[in-house]
């Protein structure tokens, strides 16, 4: 996949220019990379992107859409025929039935860091409740160096770390030159504090000078218009808030997410008839991306992926929908759906369901629960992600408020995926790139040089494990 992903992506860059996006080029008409990050290179265009794509996909007649979440994918035994949900605003119940459904909407971050905010796994457990497949769950949540003063991600800031004795900790922990964050940094970290040589301190001056992510500062190489706008903005508010003001301010682990773990094949077909998944939401599951959570060790990899994975999809979505029959829509399904969409609203008051998202946090963000894994501690986890599941059927209210329906579902959808991931990581009894297992502490190739996936079957998560087709394979690990 990798190999197809680094083809592809050449594909896509043309794609974009015939539709109007500019990529940077250098004098000579060439793609500006920057080519200082080990193993690839990454190239730019501006944050008005998603802008543009949307007045083309309107030229086109694409009908849009807005302020509706989706909740349920409706279906025809093993097929997805369409989904259902409401609009934000008004609360209209929208159904949509198509011959093939794309789930496109992201990964699941737990609303836990500003910029992956979004990403609250709607498609994600939608599928997984359809009775989709999902694949590598364990392996799916990553972490970035962030301040804590203010919560923001320094990308790559791994080599300009010192304790509080001011000892340099990188060539400590991990490799020189890196192309993305090796997970023994994060380990390192607490170790430092552990044994009394905290806090741990981040040397600004150092971020472009031993940071081969930041590459001489590759984000501001081009001249961007939307991308100067957005990360001034960004830096003003974050040095306004700040609550350190000294020069070596505290670093933490900061927790991302990332989980986008629906089962896709190459042609990002899930195992699903009728449904495929695209970005982030299969980024996991695609196997993409090993034993390492997105972004795989390739920075700015988010939309390109988005990319590559729709033009890999593109044959074999046309070929389905022109041979498929028209839509099998059940009335009795929608009738359910419809009663659990609203049934929270008949909760006048109640619980929040922020309190809700909260107590998840505190069991899934930490590094002692998604870094450092133990039996015991992710036994832990499951039992206040089952109060969760409580709380979420009995207790939590949107208050007659329909965007606050919106996070109640948001929470119900966090609360499958921690619930997935707690498990899965629980099933994987050893230790396999990020996903360390302190009372499994040796990779285990024998028994796990596979894949876990996992179903809901009659209202219960199976997990099963399946083989990793090597013999496909022209590289092997």
């Amino acid at each position: 996949m990798v190999k197809i992903y680094a083809e592809t992506s050449l594909t896509l860059v043309e794609t974009l220019e015939r539709w109007g996006i500019e990529i940077m080029r250098d004098e000579n008409g060439k793609l500006s990379r920057i080519e200082e990050i080990p193993l690839w290179a990454l190239c730019a265009y501006d944050l008005d992107i998603l802008q543009k794509l949307r007045k083309l996909a309107k030229k086109n007649n694409v009908r849009m859409i807005d302020k509706t979440q989706s909740v349920e994918l409706l279906t025809d035994g093993n097929t997805v025929t369409g989904a259902v949900g409401f609009d934000l605003t008004n609360g209209i119940f929208r159904i949509f039935t198509a011959k093939a459904t794309v789930i496109a909407n992201g990964s699941c971050n737990w609303m836990a860091t500003n910029m992956w905010y979004s990403g609250r796994g709607d498609g994600v457990a939608a599928a997984y409740r359809a009775g989709a497949e999902l694949r590598n769950s364990e392996i799916s949540n990553f972490y970035n160096i962030g301040l804590r003063g203010n919560m923001s991600s320094i990308v790559g800031g791994q080599y300009a770390l010192y304790n509080a004795y001011g000892e340099y900790i990188p060539s400590k922990y991990c490799k020189e030159w890196e192309p993305d964050f090796d997970i023994n940094i994060f380990l390192g970290m607490e170790k430092e504090v552990m044994e009394g040589r905290g806090p741990i301190l981040f040397e600004e001056t150092e971020i472009f000078v031993k940071n081969p992510i930041a590459a001489g500062g590759f984000l501001f190489k081009w001249d961007r218009k939307w991308a100067g706008k957005f990360w001034g903005m960004l830096m003003a508010k974050e040095e306004r808030f700040s609550s350190d003001e000294g020069w070596r301010p505290e670093v933490i682990p900061l927790f991302i997410g990332e989980m986008g773990a629906v089962s896709v094949d190459h042609n990002m077909k899930g195992t699903l008839q009728g449904m495929w998944a695209l970005g982030d939401a299969c980024k996991a599951g695609s196997g993409f991306c090993g034993a390492t959570p997105p972004p795989c060790r390739l920075r700015g990899s988010g939309l390109t992926w988005a990319g590559v994975s729709s033009i890999l999809a593109e044959k074999s979505l046309a070929e389905y929908t022109a041979s498929a029959s028209a839509p099998v829509v059940h009335e009795e399904q929608i009738v359910r759906f419809k009663e659990e969409l609203f049934s929270p609203m008949q909760r006048k008051t109640g619980m929040s369901p922020r309190e809700g998202i909260r107590m998840l946090q505190e069991v899934i963000t930490p590094p002692r629960y998604s870094i450092r894994k133990s039996e015991k501690r992710m036994k832990e986890s499951l039992e206040v992600i089952d109060k969760v599941y409580d709380l979420v059927k009995n207790e939590i209210s949107p208050q007659e408020d329909f965007h606050m329906l919106g996070l109640y579902h948001d929470l119900r959808n966090m609360t499958y995926c921690s619930e997935i991931y707690m498990k899965t990581a629980l099933e994987r009894k050893e230790t396999r790139g990020w996903h360390i297992r302190e009372d499994y502490p040796v990779q285990d190739d024998r028994n796990w040089r596979k894949w876990i996936t996992a179903k809901l079957e009659n209202g219960t998560l199976k997990l099963s494990t399946e083989d990793i087709p090597f013999e496909k394979y022209k590289y092997n690990p």
